[in-house]
């Protein structure tokens, strides 16, 4: 089951995945952050988290690493969190806090999860440049992906 991705209108990204496991099962790896280090980023990224409180109006704040060794911080302020159906966030950096909106649903389809990431820019612009000089679709789609394989992992005996 491979990603699939969709421009909405001239500000979102929209990424949807389906997973072979439990809602339940997949929203504790998408919000633990034992399990959120192991897969969250695209492929060759590494995570480290410094601080997790998942609560309307509580952070997570990460550094990620590149493949090429660099340190990216991230931090996301949680604005909704109805569990296992729903997480919506702020998605910034120290600095900025608020890059852009982001989301994740979840969704039960055919015994397993539907997941849609939904990232929401402020400008045309600004989803211009994470798509072209970023690799965002591209890097949506691997995240999706690293996160089917975790879960293929953690449900073997």
């Amino acid at each position: 089951m491979e990603a699939t991705s969709k421009l909405v209108g001239d500000r979102e990204i929209v990424i949807t995945r389906a997973v072979n496991a439990p809602r339940a099962l997949v929203w504790e790896v998408c919000t633990d952050p034992q399990h959120i280090d192991r897969w969250w980023g695209p492929k060759g990224f590494a995570n480290k988290t410094l601080a997790h409180e998942l609560r309307v109006g509580g952070q997570w704040k990460y550094t990620m690493t590149g493949p090429d060794g660099k340190v990216w911080p991230n931090l996301i302020t949680y604005t909704e969190v109805t569990p296992i159906d729903r997480l919506v966030y702020d998605h910034g950096d120290w600095e900025n806090p608020r890059h852009f909106e982001g989301s994740l649903t979840f969704t039960d389809q055919d015994g397993g999860t539907l997941i849609t990431l939904r990232t929401v820019f402020p400008s045309k612009e600004a989803r211009a440049v994470v798509v072209e000089q970023y690799g965002a679709v591209e890097g949506g789609q691997q995240t999706l992906g690293r996160l089917a394989e975790y879960l293929e992992r953690s449900q073997q005996p």
